[in-house]
């Protein structure tokens, strides 16, 4: 029975849909509807008409504003929802000081001064001192955490992996993910790299200092050493001398290296290969490769 909108029609395997937005075509039961609501359209055709008129009365575009600056800005709820989004209890002093930067309270304070104001009544800190002990608390777990989960790793390459998780542009972008842009007192705007992971380190400092040592070593391992996924480790370590530091790992445990030939073909041409496995004093095979990168190793 056809009705006001719908006409359908079916015949073997085949579907016909005509309705007042669309006319689609399935075949064999497979019918390609874009299952789009009434009010899309005309929100977004006014989305667009709002932003051509703020085009044509500001033409210019205008520099980027703190999020404070918005009217329905509220700090003090905005940090209650930081802490439950990390599912985490903080003292509202030490996650409000981890937020500060140096160069913002100091400006705070010059302000303050001109309004002929009593700087001494101010309580806004920075975090200095906190990004200084995050830090600190940051490599120590991330030492403790590697060197247990990889035991024969050696300390090189646990430094390399540390380093590699300790840096600006790693923790930077950890900071941005849990939501700290637009928490960041600070003078620049957008934040730099450098602003966003002393924040990170502070926000750290602060969940050990408000939860405890287990809290932050959880959140350690959720929100840092959850990264290293996919990551290849020559990416991250870049191992100078590998035959040598493979020789003195092998000589600490009393044992010794020998490469021997495996495999060879078109030995007389220029497109020779050979095959060379390294075989330890116990007659063990730890690993094969080209000749050519044997000898990478050996310079």
């Amino acid at each position: 029975m056809l009705n006001k909108y719908h006409l359908w029609l079916e015949f073997a395997n085949v579907g016909i849909r005509i309705t007042r937005y669309n006319v689609t075509l399935g075949l064999l039961g497979h019918t390609g509807i874009r299952r789009i609501h009434n009010h899309v359209r005309p929100t977004l055709y006014a989305l667009r008409y709002r932003k051509e008129i703020e085009k044509r009365k500001n033409p210019i575009p205008k520099p980027p504003s703190h999020r404070n600056t918005f009217l329905e800005w509220n700090y003090n709820a905005e940090l209650f929802a930081f802490g439950k989004r990390l599912n985490e209890e903080f003292d509202s002093n030490l996650l409000r000081q981890a937020f500060v930067e140096k160069s913002y309270a100091v400006k705070e304070r010059l302000r303050q001064e001109e309004l002929n104001l009593n700087v001494e009544t101010l309580s806004l800190k920075d975090n200095e001192s906190m990004s200084q002990e995050g830090m600190t608390i940051l490599k120590s777990n991330l030492n403790a955490i590697l060197a247990r989960e990889f035991p024969r790793l050696p300390e090189s390459g646990i430094h390399a992996i540390q380093g590699y998780l300790t840096s600006d542009s790693v923790l930077s972008n950890f900071s941005s993910q849990i939501g700290t842009k637009d928490l960041i007192q600070c003078n620049e705007i957008p934040p730099t790299e450098e602003t966003l992971s002393r924040v990170f380190c502070g926000v750290i400092s602060a969940i050990q200092n408000s939860s405890g040592r287990k809290r932050v070593k959880t959140f350690i391992e959720d929100f840092v050493l959850t990264h290293l996924c996919d990551k290849d480790i020559n990416e991250i370590w870049d191992v100078q001398k590998p035959w040598a530091m493979l020789t003195d790992i092998l000589s600490s445990k009393g044992e010794t290296i020998e490469p021997r030939l495996l495999r060879q073909a078109g030995k007389n041409t220029l497109l020779s290969v050979f095959i060379v496995g390294l075989y330890t004093s116990e007659k063990k095979l730890i690993g094969t490769g080209n000749i050519c990168k044997m000898l990478k190793w050996l310079k």
